[in-house]
């Protein structure tokens, strides 16, 4: 059973739910191991779960982190190669303590000017929009796109962290 979440009058089917989690105006982004690259934490809502208990609790799962979801940041729906829709949550550190899982090898907070080059594509638009949300802004819908051209530039990201890596020891 699909999960809905309204967004400007609309109610938007979700399989996902993802959680912004903010420390001021830092996000925690996690490392997630295959297909390797950073992401926000979340995952998929099970039957009848609300998408936003989804996101708590796959953030607690992945990181380690008790959260509270203060805001509904969006819904997005894809084109391309995916489907599916996802929600984003923005939320705040409650307790716990961070932790490595099979879902996330390591974790930390960033400055969107400090997000990691390997941070899937899609999730910089909706850091962005998890911020606006937290200052007040209405939760957005936004289809984005998933083509094979994002899929291998996301590929050539991951070949440049080495030679960049290089520059920095010989510069």
């Amino acid at each position: 059973m699909t999960a809905r979440v309204e967004v400007e009058g609309i109610a938007w089917p979700v399989l996902g739910a993802q959680l912004a989690v903010l420390r001021d105006t830092r996000v925690l982004v996690q490392l997630r191991p295959f297909p390797p690259g950073w992401e926000l934490p979340g995952g998929h809502c099970e039957d009848g779960e609300d998408p936003a208990i989804t996101a708590a609790r796959e953030t607690e799962e992945e990181t380690g982190y008790r959260v509270r979801v203060t805001h509904l940041a969006g819904v997005y729906t894809w084109s391309g190669l995916r489907r599916v829709g996802d929600v984003l949550y923005v939320g705040e550190v409650t307790g716990g303590a961070p932790k490595r899982s099979i879902e996330a090898l390591a974790s930390r907070f960033v400055a969107v000017d400090e997000l990691p080059r390997t941070l899937f594509p899609w999730f910089r638009r909706r850091i962005v929009d998890a911020l606006d949300a937290a200052r007040g802004a209405p939760p957005v819908h936004r289809v984005q796109p998933v083509t094979p051209y994002h899929v291998l530039g996301f590929a050539t990201d991951w070949l440049r962290v080495p030679v960049d890596a290089l520059r920095r020891r010989a510069g």
